[in-house]
């Protein structure tokens, strides 16, 4: 009786399975190319599901629907069509523009898609070959070749894709110094019109190759010192640009045989289209297989001229088109797909002011633009009696569920670069091998410009890193707390953004210690959430307040009852501690400011953390959005090369309008 329910689903495979596979074969690859560009500036857990069972299932649908072709090996009038279905999933395997890689991993497997490249190919040709559409003299061979080329140049593509994203590209051959001579063929960033940071952001393109892929011959001195405001958009674009490098074909189609590549495989899909438009009126085939046939065709000419366009209009191509390359065919290729001389330099940079106007442009070269956040305090004093933590408890899956329910992003706000700004210009001209360097301090300089608070408190940073974020985060909104309560009427926006810091620094500790240096692991945040969680019996406010009576006990050393109600914690100490002391010192000094002081702590840890993380974790978040401490990461790396400079436009303004009374004829027009 088995055997008689699955008689049906046999026949309807045999009759439909293969245009199943092709038709959903292509839907992912529509798929792909809509949400890979979506996930460098998003980071959701949902997009991730959707890109990354897109990205496994193309790969999967295309190898084994030609596996089954080539064993099944269709040679009858009706399934001839199915055997030209094999060069479109050569093609499929070939992959979007946009998108190569899901992980950073996948780049070192590009041996394993080389060999399954051989495979494919002699898989695809071995179909051809079997259905006598190559040895008949009619209209499918030229089409069936056609095809079967573009298949295998692209398929072809991606391999070297993976592997380029891999190795350092660079240390074969050093590109020429970047100059500026004042000739009609270059162009300086001060004439660069409406888009120069598109301009510094492909020239000083080597110094993120170097932070993540590993060390370039990087010129000394690539451009004139820039201003923060104008780096740190720089910066940003990076990001983006990066995420071409690892995840995409980007390096690849931005060169000569890149464009070649581009063209070729238009024109030679709108031929396939043409001629088999013309075998069908000559002989009859099956109505579904015929449709089948022509969405595969009609969609790959879509797609080609998809990836046409994006080539032509990519700030990719601006960049080619703008810097210095003698005799580049790449250069030249990508001036005449701009057409009008007009357009030029500029033309790229137009079409992205345009797409912004209609509010869809900066975004789409930027990153997530996010911060995560996780407050600590918050959720252990939530969860206790959350529903839905009690479940996750009872199946020991309580820390996932917390870290889903209670972690969040907001946007980076200007008033968090002002800090950075701030903060990274009192290292300007320290040495960087400095302890006191911003970016070895972790906070110890913050707190030595403040001798009397550092005498106390150097035992907060001289610490482990896991500890010192913990400490200091707990210590944080225990102040934060009474000081919000303390100036109810009149809050002040640097105690939301040091809030906002400290819970990013914790989001890294808790969500994403990869982000952090190699030895920063989640133990001492484990250790705390039982301690708090479990022990302490106490809920929202009476938490905050149960802390600061255990600061109080701590400091005045009446902690036996303490260690009997909750054990021994000595992280839980000294951060209970810590928040009581940065209280008593605004008590003792209302002008102490020590929110300020908290600030600046946070931002050294960030600047400490984002400079040592790994290249490889910084790499492997671009495929995410991207992370705020690799965009503070490359703007350390530009100070570190002197490019950075901190003097804004309107202080320039100002010098130049003082010098202008004494110097006539001096100052700016």
């Amino acid at each position: 009786m088995a055997a008689g329910l699955l008689e049906p689903l046999v026949v309807f495979w045999k009759e439909w399975g293969v245009l199943a596979l092709v038709m959903l074969s292509f839907t992912l690859q529509v798929i792909l190319l809509i949400t890979a560009e979506i996930r460098r500036r998003n980071d959701s857990g949902a997009l991730k599901v959707v890109v990354w069972l897109a990205y496994l299932l193309a790969d999967t649908t295309a190898i084994y629907t030609l596996g089954h072709m080539s064993i099944t090996s269709p040679t009858s009038q009706d399934q001839k069509l199915m055997a030209f279905w094999a060069p479109f999933l050569l093609l499929h395997l070939g992959g979007q523009d946009n998108i190569t890689a899901y992980s950073i991993e996948d780049n070192r497997l590009w041996l394993r898609h080389l060999q399954s490249f051989i495979i494919q190919v002699i898989a695809a040709g071995y179909v051809l070959y079997q259905s006598s559409i190559v040895a008949r003299r009619t209209l499918f061979r030229p089409a069936a070749i056609l095809m079967f080329v573009v298949g295998v140049v692209k398929y072809g593509e991606r391999v070297c894709a993976l592997q380029l994203a891999c190795t350092n590209n660079m240390s074969r051959k050093n590109y020429p110094p970047v100059s500026w001579t004042g000739t009609d063929d270059d162009e300086s960033p001060s004439s660069m019109g409406p888009y120069p940071e598109t301009f510094r952001a492909h020239v000083l393109l080597d110094f993120p190759k170097q932070l993540l892929k590993g060390p370039l011959p990087i010129p000394p001195e690539c451009l004139e010192s820039c201003e923060w405001e104008e780096m740190y958009g720089v910066a940003e674009m990076q990001l983006s640009l990066m995420h071409d490098v690892f995840y995409s074909k980007a390096e690849l189609i931005h060169t000569w045989y890149g464009y070649c590549i581009r063209v070729f495989s238009l024109l030679a899909t709108v031929a396939a289209l043409l001629l088999f438009r013309r075998l069908i009126e000559e002989d009859g085939y099956r109505r579904a297989d015929v449709a089948a046939t022509y969405v595969l065709l009609a969609g790959a000419v879509v797609l080609e001229i998809t990836s046409a366009l994006r080539a032509m209009f990519s700030t990719w191509t601006y960049g080619k088109l703008i810097r210095k390359r003698r005799y580049c065919v790449a250069r030249a290729l990508a001036w005449l797909a701009l057409i009008p001389l007009w357009f030029r330099s500029h033309a790229v940079a137009m079409y992205e002011i345009c797409r912004e106007r209609v509010g869809i442009g900066a975004s789409s070269r930027y990153w997530s633009g996010t911060m995560g956040q996780h407050n600590f305090i918050y959720m252990c004093s939530h969860c206790k009696d959350s529903r839905g933590s009690k479940m996750a408890r009872w199946v020991g899956r309580e820390d996932w569920w917390n870290m889903l329910v209670y972690t969040s992003s907001v946007p980076v706000s200007p008033h968090i670069s002002e800090i950075l700004k701030k903060q990274v210009k009192e290292s300007h001209n320290v040495n960087k091998e400095n302890p006191d360097h911003i970016r070895n301090s972790r906070g110890r300089a913050a707190l030595k410009r403040r001798p009397e608070l550092y005498e106390e408190l150097n035992w907060s940073v001289d610490t482990e890193l896991r500890e010192s974020i913990l400490v200091w985060h707990i210590a944080t909104h225990i102040y934060l707390n009474w000081y919000e309560t303390k100036h109810a009427r009149c809050p002040h926006h640097l105690a939301q953004v040091t809030g906002k810091l400290s819970n990013y620094m914790m989001f890294l500790l808790a969500e994403r210690p990869y982000m952090l240096p190699d030895n920063v692991g989640r133990h001492g945040y484990l250790a705390l959430c039982y301690i708090l969680i479990h022990e302490l019996q106490c809920l929202g406010e009476d938490l905050l307040s149960l802390l600061r009576d255990h600061g109080d006990a701590v400091i005045s050393g009446q902690t036996e009852d303490a260690a009997r109600e909750i054990g021994s914690n000595t992280t839980f100490d000294n951060a209970c501690r810590l928040g009581v002391k940065l209280i008593s010192k605004d008590l003792e000094s209302p002008d102490a400011n020590i929110v300020e002081l908290i600030s600046q702590v946070c931002v050294e840890l960030l600047c400490y953390a984002a400079y040592r993380c790994l290249p490889d974790s910084h790499a492997r978040q671009l495929s995410n959005g991207g992370e705020l401490t690799t965009v503070v990461a490359l703007l350390l790396v530009y100070m570190e090369y002197d490019i950075l400079t901190f003097e804004s436009v309107q202080d320039r303004s100002e010098d130049s309008m003082a010098s202008s009374d004494t110097e006539p004829g001096t100052g700016y027009v």
